[in-house]
This record gives structure tokens, C-alpha cells and sequence, in this order.
């Protein structure tokens, strides 16, 4: 269920840089972002949110265009040719547009038709022909109910973390929520926060989680809030 491999491509003349951690929230429950690109003219002085300090943070890789042509938007060429090289190489199965321009339509039904998954990201102002030629649509910023995680805070990562990958039973499996957690930002290892593992991390606050196994070898760690 959480086992996509996504490529994510921002179109940052048309979107604002301060909705990133909440495409990647929204990503990480989905799957594994393979492939992070980020298009834009990276020489002209518009948009500065998008900046290198931030494409770093979260491994994005910048694609430089140049506006050569008059009337042709080259950033919304370069995603469409970078969208069509990675179908033909099928190392991902989700594709996912971070935009709201109406320029992708076309862009998203083909890649429906070729048997991918397509996302797309954008603003309340998105027009609904282009939220209905995504597969999924998700509008910016996310509605959550919970409030901002401590991202300092291991307790505040995996209460997260057991929420998005609990059971009807309330129980998630250690190893899935390490997974989700290395998904959401490759900083989230338990090594970061003390510990070998995070199942170390859960035995250690043991008044907040409590413990159980799928298996009588106890190989398999299960874990839920108390």
C-alpha cells in the first residue's frame, strides 16, 4: 500500500516553496520518492523561495531552463520531457506535478493512459479540469488535523509515524514505521536521535508506546500509543 516509486517534479514559477514539507508529508504515506527535480530559471532573480539551502534539505535536484523562446513557458517543456524520459524507463510507477498550471493537463491523462499513477499539488485556486486530470489531486496547503510535529522530538516522530501506519487494531509494525519515517526525510534515523534502531527508541519510552510481536520468535515488532 506504501510501496510506490515516485518522481515529483516542482514548477516553481508556479508554486511557492513554503508547500514543500507538506508534498513530501503527503508523498511519504504513499511511497518512496526515487527522483526530485525542481525546474525553473535559476539565474533570474524571481522566486527566491526556491533557493539552494532548500534543495539540499530535501535532496531536490535543480534543472535549469532558459526563457529562449518568446510565448513558450520552457520550464513546463522541460517537466513534460523529463515526465516522458521516465516512463520509458520504468523505474517509478507514480509521477507527481507540483503546479496547479492548466498547461499539464494533457500531461497528466497520458500519463494515466500509460498505466502510471498521476498526483498533482497545487492552490485552492486550481481550476477543477486540471484537479480532475490527475489520478489524485491534492490541494496546497494540506489540511491536517494534527499540529506541527517536533521533528527534534522522537516521541512526537513516531506517535506520526504509528498514525499514518496503524491498524484497525492500532497496532503498526516497527519496521514500517522506519520506513515511513526514512521516506518522509532521510535525517529521520534512529542513529540521529541515540539509538541503533527505532524499535530501541520505542522499548526505551516504554510509557508512551506499548510493545507486542506477530510472531512467537518476537522477530517481529508491533507497536501502538498508548
Amino acid at each position: 500500500m506504501n510501496d510506490k516509486k515516485i518522481a515529483v517534479f516542482f514548477d516553481c514559477d508556479n508554486i511557492n516553496a513554503k508547500y514543500i514539507d507538506d508534498v513530501f508529508n503527503e508523498l511519504a504515506n504513499i511511497g518512496e520518492v526515487i527522483i526530485r527535480q525542481a525546474i525553473k530559471d535559476w539565474t533570474s532573480p524571481h522566486h527566491k523561495d526556491w533557493n539552494q539551502g532548500l534543495l539540499e534539505e530535501h535532496g531536490i535536484e535543480p534543472i535549469q531552463v532558459f526563457p529562449y523562446k518568446a510565448g513558450k513557458n520552457t520550464a513546463d517543456l522541460r517537466i513534460v520531457r523529463g515526465v516522458m524520459e521516465i516512463m520509458t524507463s520504468s523505474v517509478v510507477d507514480t509521477i507527481a506535478i507540483v503546479s496547479g498550471d492548466s498547461d499539464f493537463i494533457d500531461l497528466a491523462r497520458t500519463i494515466k493512459s500509460k498505466g502510471f499513477t498521476s498526483i498533482g499539488f497545487g492552490e485552492s485556486i486550481t481550476k477543477a479540469p486540471i484537479r480532475n486530470s490527475y489520478s489524485d489531486f491534492f490541494e496546497l496547503p494540506i489540511k491536517v488535523k494534527n499540529k506541527k510535529i517536533d521533528t527534534k522530538d522522537p516521541i512526537s516522530l513516531l506517535k506520526d509515524a504509528i498514525e499514518n501506519q496503524k491498524d484497525e487494531s492500532g497496532f503498526a509494525y516497527a519496521s514500517n514505521i522506519g520506513s515511513y519515517l526514512k521516506r518522509k526525510n532521510s535525517s529521520f534515523n534512529a542513529k540521529n536521535y541515540g539509538a541503533s534502531t527505532w524499535g530501541d527508541i520505542i522499548k526505551k519510552y516504554d510509557n508512551y508506546f506499548e510493545v507486542s510481536h506477530a510472531d512467537s520468535k518476537k522477530s517481529k515488532m508491533l507497536v501502538r500509543i498508548k
